[in-house]
Formats: C-alpha cells, structure tokens, sequence
C-alpha cells in the first residue's frame, strides 16, 4: 500500500481511480471466491480493472483468482465484482485483503454478497451451495485490530449475516427448485487443509463448513454498515481421507462443474437488491 497515507486516504485514492474508470455507483457488491471466479468471465460489455492498476489493491496469486474488479448490469443494479480476492496465506495482512471492500464501500455499495469455496465438516455434501448464517473466526486474527480511534472498532456480530438477505437467497432457491442449508463456517488461515484431529475439533466447535477467507471480510463489511451475504460452494469433505487428497485443482474443477447453478442464484438475488 503507498506509503505515509493514512487508510482513508488510501480508500479515496482508489475510489478516485475506480470512478475516473466507471461512471455509475454501484448499489452492490460481490465477491467472487475460489470456485467461483468464472461466473465473471462471461461478462463481454463489462468494464474491468485489474487490480494491479487500482492504487492499494493486494494482488492474487491463487488460480481461479483473476484479480479484476469487473462492473456490470447483466444482472440489473450496477454491480461491483471483485474477481479472486487476496488471502492471509499469501502474505498478505488483514489490512490489505479487506482493503478493497472499503473501496466498495466508499464508493456507494450498500449490500455485499460474498461467495467461497469450503470444506464440509457434517451435515453436507459435495456439491452443495449453502448459505453462511454464522461464523467462527479462527485465524487468530482480526481486520480491526489498530485501526484509528475515528473508525468503528466495537461491531455488533449478532446477525452479520443480513436476515433479510438471507430469507431473500432461500425464497430465490425455492422458486429454483433448491434448499439452502443455513451454516455456521468456520475460518482458518491455511494454506494447509484440515487433519482427522482438526476437523474433529471444529465439528465439536459448531461449525457445519471451514474455509481459509471471508469472515475478515465480512467483519470490515459489518463495520462500514454493510448488509451482508454470504454463500459458500462445498467442493470437498474436511478431515477425511481420499485418493489423491484434496488439491486447489478440484475445487476449481467443482466451481466449473456448479457453475451455471451458481450463476442462476447471483443472478435471482442480485437483481432484487
């Protein structure tokens, strides 16, 4: 991030450099996870910035993280996609993996639908899009540690997964002829998956799926007042053995596979908000 600039004035320097590319506010904002990133790809009359040009962008590293904020109306509202986010195992602080929903924020977002790939742990299947109602935050870590004194520091987690936005998501996966679970995830900061002894644990803990992002996210979302969504792409069962083991490469390879699924759900709830 640029030296000597205090977070607000990092935030407005990329919010100057967004708008100078697009001239709408978006209303929304999505974020495109592991699995999910080629939702984004089919968007032809898009605007899209990668993030390297964006002032304080982290860049991904990960595959199925493109590293392009895409803007869009297929779906109806103005909507800003973050393709790929960063990840606290690349390197990078919670500072700068949250950075670019401040960005949104700034920039006139007011709901945040946010998607990753997880593990499941009990009560689910590979396969399976769930929806995130609660989390447990295990990456011993918190985006709002040293933030400065003017900014929200006490957030209110109860409900930071939006009710409204929740009964939205189930009444869209009704009318297509799906049930959404409502989950607990866990989060834990990686890169490695879980053992026999870690799942286990984690199970007693509550939690129905673990992933290694999102819930920083989701904590600097509640803070700027944004109503959240969270929806997560189960693509493999944590904790247990298999041939070959689980690799980054079937994951991706379940997104692809749940895509248009994926795809018919963004598009229903997204164009009610």
């Amino acid at each position: 991030m640029p030296a000597g600039l205090s977070m607000k004035e990092r935030v407005e320097e990329a919010v100057r450099t967004v708008r100078g590319r697009c001239a709408g506010t978006p209303a929304v904002g999505l974020v495109l996870g592991s699995g999910w990133g080629s939702i984004a790809e089919r968007r032809r009359t898009a605007t899209i910035i990668p993030y390297a040009e964006i002032p304080g962008f982290p860049r991904c590293s990960v595959e199925g993280h493109a590293g392009d904020l895409v803007i869009d109306t297929a779906w109806g509202p103005l909507t800003a996609i973050l393709q790929g986010r960063a990840h606290r195992y690349e390197g990078w602080s919670l500072e700068e993996v949250t950075f670019p929903v401040r960005v949104l924020a700034a920039w006139g977002v007011k709901s945040l639908v946010i998607t990753n790939a997880s593990g499941g742990l009990q009560g689910v299947e590979p396969g399976e899009v769930v929806l995130i109602a609660d989390h447990l935050n295990l990456m011993g870590d918190n985006p709002l540690i040293g933030i400065g004194a003017s900014e929200q520091r006490f957030v209110e987690m109860v409900d930071a997964y939006d009710p409204g936005l929740l009964q939205l998501a189930e009444e869209v996966a009704r009318k297509n002829g799906l049930f959404l679970k409502r989950v607990t995830l866990v989060a834990v900061t990686g890169p490695t998956y879980e053992t026999l002894a870690e799942a286990q644990m984690l199970r007693v803990l509550g939690a129905q799926v673990v992933c290694m992002s999102t819930v920083p996210e989701v904590i600097v979302a509640r803070s700027l007042g944004l109503r959240v969504l969270g929806l997560s792409l189960v693509t493999n069962m944590a904790g247990r053995p298999g041939p070959g083991g689980k690799t980054h490469e079937a994951v991706v390879a379940m997104g692809l596979q749940q895509a248009p699924l994926m795809e018919r759900l963004l598009r229903d709830i997204i164009s009610r908000l």
